[in-house]
């Protein structure tokens, strides 16, 4: 049987590499590693065993989108967005972020976490982890 192993990577629009680099390397203090060249400019980070890919989209329009941080309350991004387990507690990680000015919202889900937004409007939530629990079927 065929089955996946673990994720590799997650690739992620963005508009602006500086502006990128600032906040996944400065803020969120992800370590950058060697990309090759394909064919457009972009980013690797690595995280652990995963790795993040930022690739510069044409036409895209960046910044923060001034919508809801709540990923059920933004249609636009269905919703979508990428998680990273951080250091630290929740409390840290609110204050890491206002001393970023980074806007952020904790989550209502009864899990530890924070959402923001990256510079190209991403959704990004930043936890203090929990343990999977199989589903029932």
């Amino acid at each position: 049987m065929v089955k996946a192993s673990m994720i590799h990577h997650m690739n992620v629009p963005i508009d602006d590499v500086a502006k990128a680099r600032e906040f996944y390397a400065g803020v969120l203090g992800l370590p950058e590693i060697k990309r090759p060249n394909v064919g457009r400019p972009g980013l690797w980070f690595g995280c652990a065993a995963n790795e993040l890919h930022l690739s510069v989209q044409p036409g895209l329009t960046g910044g923060r989108t001034g919508m809801s941080l709540h990923p059920n309350e933004r249609p636009d991004r269905l919703g979508g967005h990428v998680a990273f387990t951080m250091s630290g507690s929740l409390d840290e990680i609110a204050t890491h972020l206002e001393r970023q000015g980074v806007p952020y919202v904790r989550g209502t889900a009864g899990l530890p976490q924070i959402f923001c937004e990256d510079p190209a409007g991403n959704l990004v939530e930043l936890n203090t982890g929990w343990a999977q629990e199989p589903a029932s079927r």
